[in-house]
């Protein structure tokens, strides 16, 4: 493989595509911080049900965030929307769009849909088709579109359903740069080897309306115990890798497929490709259950993607405190009639909860008391500025440039060893790297080098080359 090219794009350690050598480092897998207000918001209105949902979407847009969720405890679903100005405090618009029991004093946009996927698309020359929304229709067991011109006024395309034959969760990734389409992670009905469990497959599409036959991506495999399954897998494209976020359903052995009853947490999954995924970290749990008795200590379900406040990625998630199988809300109330109505049955109060997370804080590679180091793949060398994302309080870090060899040797790289970096002993996100004669990488641009990181007492979770123009 040749130098690779990672200009202006922050370099995280989920995996060790660009790292050549390690020597005493360790790879941690980093949880968000729960809110501790959690939850923001709970199901105050008869169209929200037993519950509100955030298998859905957040997005911070017109200087504000906005949010589509669901409600759900009767039928059909509901899909709703609610703004915020700090993403903390949210508003429950009376749209007047959709009648609910006879009135339209409510906030909801669109009804008969789940999960709740919104995007903007920025790409889309028909304003009228500005907002996209992906979803299964409850009364039509199938996957389903709409269209918006603002996020809030829906029309259903008239041709639905998009796809027949398929699951009830879908989670939108968006417009993929890489394959020039729109791609969706389904739950079909059933894994690869027609086993009744729970799994994720991928499709793909050039106008939001002909969709591809799905590929399977995401199944259980030898490592994992045998009632382990994927409920759903909300992707987004961080920098140059592909973060999914499953909800793994720990179902119970003793109930025939498909199971019904079990427990879900959060698990952090990535991939280079979009199709090919590997789980971080031994498959720790990213997002774990709370304690018993709280309001995300049964089930977890996450929004299609994280929210990105500049120094911290907001995770906003659905939590229960019942499990999967429990057909009653958190007061034990059942509903009137639990015999299936349209399909489901009405069953679990639900919460919407948050969560924060370092910028690029996923995984961070450490060394501890003995000093270790991590020297990079050969790449290009095409801007001014190294910047670290690094915590080093109470240590060190320290960097030096050598070239595609590894060597200090020739006169572009003999002012830029390890002796000569002025060592960082803080904690930022964004920290410029410079050396006693060198404040930048200005005389390499166009050389192929690579980086050497001295680590001791210290947490490195990513770098960035990038240009004065960039910053």
């Amino acid at each position: 493989m040749g130098a690779l090219d990672i200009s202006g794009r922050e370099v995280t350690f989920i995996d060790d595509y660009l790292i050549e050598q390690k020597v005493n480092i360790q790879r941690t897998l980093h949880q968000p911080i729960k809110y501790v207000g959690n939850p923001i918001m709970r199901p105050v209105a008869r169209w929200e049900g037993y519950s509100v949902n955030l298998f859905g979407t957040v997005l911070k847009d017109e200087g504000i965030y906005k949010m589509w969720y669901q409600g759900y405890g009767g039928t059909p679903y509901t899909g709703c929307y609610a703004t915020s100005r700090d993403g903390i405090f949210w508003e429950r618009p009376n749209l007047g769009l959709i009648e609910y029991e006879g009135s339209k004093d409510n906030n909801i946009f669109l009804i008969d849909i789940s999960p709740v996927n919104v995007m903007k698309d920025e790409r889309e020359t028909n304003p009228d088709r500005r907002y996209k929304a992906l979803f299964w229709e409850q009364h039509n067991p199938s996957m389903s579109v709409a269209f918006s011109p603002d996020g809030i006024n829906w029309s259903k395309y008239e041709g639905n359903p998009v796809i027949e034959n398929t699951g009830d969760v879908h989670m939108l990734a968006g417009w993929d740069e890489s394959c020039g389409k729109y791609v969706v992670y389904s739950k079909p009905r059933q894994a690869s080897d027609g086993r009744r469990i729970r799994v994720v497959t991928r499709l793909e599409s050039e106008d939001f309306i002909h969709w591809s036959e799905p590929v399977y991506v995401l199944e259980p495999d030898e490592k994992d115990p045998p009632n382990l399954e994927f409920y759903g897998m909300p992707v987004f494209k961080y920098e140059d890798i592909y973060i999914g976020l499953p909800s793994v359903y720990h179902t119970y052995e003793e109930e025939p497929n498909p199971r019904m009853a079990g427990t879900m947490n959060i698990q952090l999954a990535y991939s280079r490709d979009g199709y090919n995924w590997n789980r971080a970290c031994d498959r720790k749990v990213f997002i774990p259950n709370g304690p018993p008795g709280s309001v995300d200590s049964k089930m977890i379900y996450c929004a299609r993607a994280p929210v990105d406040m500049e120094d911290e990625l907001w995770f906003y998630y659905g939590g229960y405190l019942v499990d999967h199988g429990i057909t009653e809300d958190i007061n034990g109330k059942r509903p009137n009639d639990l015999k299936k109505q349209g399909g489901i049955i009405a069953q679990r109060g639900g919460y919407i909860c948050l969560a924060k997370l370092r910028k690029s804080g996923f995984v961070s590679l450490d060394a501890g008391e003995e000093e270790g180091y991590i020297v990079t793949k050969p790449f290009i060398c095409k801007d001014d500025e190294l910047f670290i994302n690094a915590d080093a309080k109470g240590g060190y870090i320290a960097v030096s440039v050598l070239d595609e060899d590894g060597h200090h040797f020739g006169n572009y790289f003999t002012g830029y060893k390890r002796v000569e970096c002025a060592l960082f002993d803080g904690n930022s996100i964004h920290h410029r790297v410079t050396w006693r004669d060198k404040v930048s990488l200005t005389e390499l641009k166009g050389k192929t080098i690579k980086l050497k990181f001295y680590l001791k007492n210290a947490m490195l979770y990513s770098f960035v080359c990038s240009s004065s123009s960039q910053k």
